[in-house]
């Protein structure tokens, strides 16, 4: 069968080989972590063009490496409420846990100052702001 241009299109990865990321400036100096899934926006043939960290950098990657992954339920910068404390913060890092299979949220409050906890997506809200 023949794959559609779709498959990858929009859908979340983890790099499982650094060597199959396409820019060597990009496999060999930046940081990606593990823990790290990033969003596919552009497919081709033999590879796809990841948006790493919610940012304008772009990582093209062999789709030989790639491990699918849910897309998190919030991105950095997004304003949320932590459920059980009435508190509202901004999400500063969303990190994929391997063993227990999802995402666990890193915040700031108000101020900027990192909260110490991570928190998983049903703790929290997302904040609609006021049009």
């Amino acid at each position: 069968r023949k794959i559609q241009m779709t498959d990858y299109l929009n859908k979340w990865f983890w790099i499982k080989d650094r060597s199959g990321i396409l820019d060597p400036i990009a496999r060999d100096q930046w940081f990606i972590r593990g823990w790290e899934a990033l969003q596919c926006i552009e497919e081709k043939e033999d590879s796809v063009v990841l948006c790493y960290r919610n940012s304008s950098r772009i990582l093209p990657t062999l789709k030989s490496v790639l491990e699918e992954r849910p897309a998190p339920s919030f991105l950095p910068n997004e304003k949320v409420r932590v459920i059980k404390k009435d508190l509202y913060a901004v999400v500063k890092q969303y990190l994929w846990h391997y063993n227990d299979q999802y995402y666990y949220y890193m915040l700031a409050d108000e101020n900027g100052k990192m909260l110490k906890k991570r928190y998983m997506a049903d703790e929290l809200e997302k904040v609609e702001l006021a049009k």
